[in-house]
């Protein structure tokens, strides 16, 4: 019980924390803390700090990068919560054996950050709604799927003021491909 405490308080943080800062871009007040840091790096920091959500759902999960160097300068603190919904969302909906793939690539011009799992995936009519704020894909039987529809509006602004761009890639019943794409400036 303390371990499933646990578990739901740090989602619960995570949410508030996502309404503050989506609040704060609609409204203009916050700018951007950007630093130079290496992506790769933060990447795998990510996937490293979810291994036991990982682990629980017996998620298999590969890394693959093509490129480099990986330096960025951007917000670290918004894009790890991008990187982080972009996972939760691959193993929340990956199905009863989830598999994700995570894909870096980077080039002269921009950074591509692609995460594809193999569950329920997306029907075309509602593939561009998900980035609007509170709005879940109508899931038939997935009742126990949780969340409130902010991940991927938080993340789609914080792809945009970042001047980057955020696209989905999906089937209904074979799973969602996101990729990212941030400038390298």
């Amino acid at each position: 019980y303390l371990d499933i405490s646990a578990s739901e308080l740090q989602r619960l943080s995570l949410l508030v924390d996502k309404v503050l800062k989506l609040s704060m871009f609609e409204n203009k007040d916050i700018e951007l803390q950007k630093s130079d840091f290496n992506l790769k790096e933060l990447v795998e920091e990510v996937m490293h700090s979810m291994r036991l959500q990982f682990q629980k759902n017996k998620a298999t999960i590969s890394f693959k990068t093509a490129g480099e160097p990986f330096h960025i300068h951007a917000d670290r603190l918004h894009i790890t919560s991008v990187i982080y919904n972009l996972l939760d969302n691959a193993l929340k909906y990956g199905g009863s054996k989830p598999e994700i793939k995570v894909e870096l690539a980077a080039t002269p011009q921009e950074f591509k950050l692609r995460v594809e799992d193999n569950g329920i995936g997306i029907s075309p009519e509602y593939a561009n709604k998900k980035k609007e704020k509170f709005f879940r894909v109508p899931s038939g039987d997935h009742h126990n799927i949780k969340g409130y529809g902010l991940g991927l509006s938080y993340a789609a602004h914080v792809v945009h003021q970042h001047g980057g761009t955020i696209s989905v890639d999906s089937q209904p019943g074979k799973g969602s491909a996101f990729t990212i794409k941030l400038p390298n400036a």
